[in-house]
């Protein structure tokens, strides 16, 4: 009797374990695809364009939000080389090392 309680317990772990490993490694999760798909347009991206703009001419508020637009976008270009350049840079480290471990032998 207590090998069966002791066996169904181990099965019962065994079980429970399984669908923290069921997704695959290459499956990005749903942070990273809220990162991919996030806009420009986001609600504090609007509300201090509208500060910006609060008070301003039609022609003088586009002109503004134009330039904020571009700005963000200039910067998100530079953050994304950057991130780009770091993994390249991350890449080659782990190449280098592979090289020396197979020179070492």
């Amino acid at each position: 009797m207590k090998k069966t309680i002791v066996m169904l317990l181990v099965m019962a772990v065994a079980f429970a374990a399984t669908p923290a490993f069921a997704q695959r490694r290459d499956v990005r999760g749903a942070s990273a695809i809220a990162v991919e798909k996030a806009s420009d347009q986001a609600i504090f991206h609007r509300v201090s364009d509208w500060f910006a703009t609060r008070g301003k001419s039609p022609e003088e508020a586009k002109a503004i939000r134009t330039q904020r637009q571009a700005d963000r976008a200039a910067a998100r270009v530079q953050r994304e080389s950057a991130q780009q350049r770091r993994q390249m840079e991350r890449e080659d480290a782990k190449a280098q090392q592979g090289m020396r471990g197979r020179a070492g032998r």
